[in-house]
């Protein structure tokens, strides 16, 4: 139903990146040799054609780079400051990178090129091409709202994604975004998102759960990642995966998974097709231009995009089918949908573009609010007096058995604090990628000529770096402190809202960023009601999933002090999961 071939990025890889790295070079020197020196010894001729490769390579990089430099003078900007490697290609940056991602703390070792290079935006040169890097939040606003049409998505990410999140509002540009966008901002009206009944549902299935594990530890991530999936599939969907009645990871036999503790046994098919999903797109994007060539001879989200497919087909085709049976008969239910697939279907009568949207809004409702919930839990495991406080304002305003209702979360000024400052520390989404329109452009500064802005060129904004840049928010920085959402210090991020972007901004600003709010505080409120203790078990965590010790000594920033190995998938998750033991002393 949903089928499409992608093996044209394979073939396109082929013609753009491979054949005119070796083709062009081999077979221009041996028209070259022939016509200068005739008949050659047959070792030459591959001595000469074996060197031509790195020859041809270098002179298109200089070319490239002098093309580059008389555009930025054109311009009247000034190129990106550019790292520059012992090894060619900056191939010893690279594998330095990729080493940081399995030893060191997230962001770490590109925090230390900012540092040792100056600067606030950076440009890695990985393998000869492009690669800006920043945590400027004067080049961030530019990329995500005042250059907005300068920026876009970008082709090589959409490729990355595409096989899993097809054509959805996350993996488009353009108009075709816009389209996208336009039909799905109307769903999520305030008085939808507002709705608190499916929110209900699945946190009383969760507080039972948790009641029933009474002191033995839990892996809250896991425990958070299927609250949020069985509810963003009840208000997506109509219908909840049921990931909350299967079996969970025990404590002292989990092992280490993809992202948290590995799942045991049956989880449900469209469940871990998901979560294989996501990690095979990140690996992808590790893995950059080469990721076409690691699967040349097949894709390797075939298998769990399959599953996604089995599960979505039915109850796409389903609702398109009784939309077509209304219309036939003259009755059409307008304003009746009471979630996302009906609303959608009244929309579009194509069934892969609804599949693609279903797709990427189920992967933003899911993780964004099970990261939230999962770094909100652990600080307030380490924080005895802002846990009492904030549960002191839960129990005034929504006393033990009162449903909050939208009225009693506008009250709760400490908690939304609390919120707020999780995702400070703890952005969801830690990197916006973009890249560059086809044309060259500038992105002012602060001070000074603005910088230059190669066409074509991907660009990663690391919020996770800007939401802890000292020179932005102070020296206490790296200190878990609500009331600076509640004191003078407020004032930094009214006077610049583009130093706090959990949600992005601009035209691609989440727009599931108040669902995701509210499911939070929501969810938040019913368990401070419930539990008066969290308490952090690390002897549960897998092994390899608790920060090394090098981290205390050599580590920069939280580093020192951090109890979680915070990494990303596309999203944020602590590895191993984050076990916890709930208590309630009456």
């Amino acid at each position: 139903m949903f089928s499409e071939d992608y093996t044209a990025y394979r073939r396109q890889y082929l013609l753009t990146t491979i054949i005119p790295s070796l083709v062009v070079p081999l077979f221009g020197t041996t028209l070259l040799v022939k016509f200068l020196l005739g008949d050659v010894p047959w070792s030459l001729l591959f001595l000469l054609r074996l060197l031509s490769v790195p020859t041809w390579g270098a002179i298109r990089v200089w070319m490239e780079g002098s093309k580059q430099a008389r555009e930025a003078e054109r311009l009247g900007a000034i190129e990106i400051p550019k790292v520059v490697g012992r090894w060619p290609g900056n191939l010893d940056i690279m594998i330095s990178a990729m080493k940081g991602i399995k030893e060191r703390y997230l962001q770490e070792y590109l925090d230390s090129l900012f540092e040792e290079y100056q600067t606030d935006t950076i440009n890695l040169r990985l393998l000869w091409g492009d690669h800006i890097f920043t945590r400027d939040d004067n080049v961030i606003k530019c990329v995500v709202s005042s250059g907005f049409d300068k920026f876009e998505r970008g082709r090589k990410l959409k490729e990355i994604c595409e096989t899993v999140l097809g054509d959805g509002i996350f993996n488009t540009d353009g108009d075709t975004w816009r389209m996208h966008r336009a039909m799905t901002r109307p769903f999520f009206v305030k008085e939808r998102i507002s709705d608190f009944e499916f929110f209900e549902q699945h946190t009383a299935r969760t507080l039972d759960i948790l009641k029933g594990f009474g002191k033995t530890a839990i892996d809250a991530q896991d425990l958070f990642a299927r609250f949020t999936l069985d509810t963003a599939s009840s208000f997506l969907f109509g219908e909840t995966l049921g990931t909350l009645l299967m079996p969970l990871p025990q404590a002292g036999k989990a092992k280490l998974g993809p992202k948290g503790s590995a799942i045991e046994g049956e989880f449900g098919e469209f469940a871990q097709a998901f979560e294989e999903a996501q990690q095979l797109m990140s690996t992808r994007a590790r893995l950059g231009n080469i990721w076409p060539l690691i699967e040349m001879f097949g894709d390797k989200t075939a298998k769990a995009v399959a599953a996604i497919n089995r599960y979505l087909g039915p109850m796409v085709r389903t609702v398109l089918q009784e939309n077509r049976q209304d219309q036939s008969s003259g009755y059409v239910k307008a304003g009746e949908e009471t979630n996302f697939l009906q609303y959608m279907s009244k929309k579009i009568d194509d069934p892969k573009m609804i599949r693609d949207e279903l797709l990427s809004i189920l992967l933003a409702s899911r993780d964004s609010t099970s990261s939230l919930l999962t770094f909100v839990i652990y600080f307030l495991a380490q924080y005895p007096d802002v846990l009492a406080r904030v549960r002191e304002e839960v129990l005034t305003a929504c006393p033990p058995g009162k449903v909050p209702a939208p009225e009693d979360l506008r009250q709760l000024e400490y908690l939304r604090a609390v919120l707020n400052e999780t995702l400070r520390l703890f952005p969801p989404v830690p990197i916006i990628p973009r890249a560059s329109a086809s044309k060259a452009t500038v992105i002012p500064r602060a001070k000074g000529k603005p910088y230059y802005m190669p066409a074509s060129t991907p660009i990663f904004s690391i919020i996770f770096l800007l939401q802890r840049h000292a020179g932005i928010w102070g020296k206490d920085v790296n200190d878990f402190d609500p009331n600076r959402w509640l004191d003078e210090r407020m004032d930094l991020v009214i006077k610049n809202p583009f130093i706090f972007l959990p949600f992005s901004a601009g035209p691609r600003v989440c727009v599931g960023q108040q669902f995701a709010i509210n499911e939070a505080s929501f969810f938040l409120v019913r368990l401070l009601q419930e539990f008066d203790s969290f308490e952090l078990t690390p002897e549960f965590q897998p092994e390899g999933s608790l920060p090394p010790a090098s981290w205390k000594k050599e580590g920069r920033g939280r580093a020192k002090v951090e109890k979680v190995w915070p990494a990303t998938a596309l999203t944020l998750y602590a590895k191993g999961g984050l076990w916890v033991r709930f208590g309630k002393s009456t």
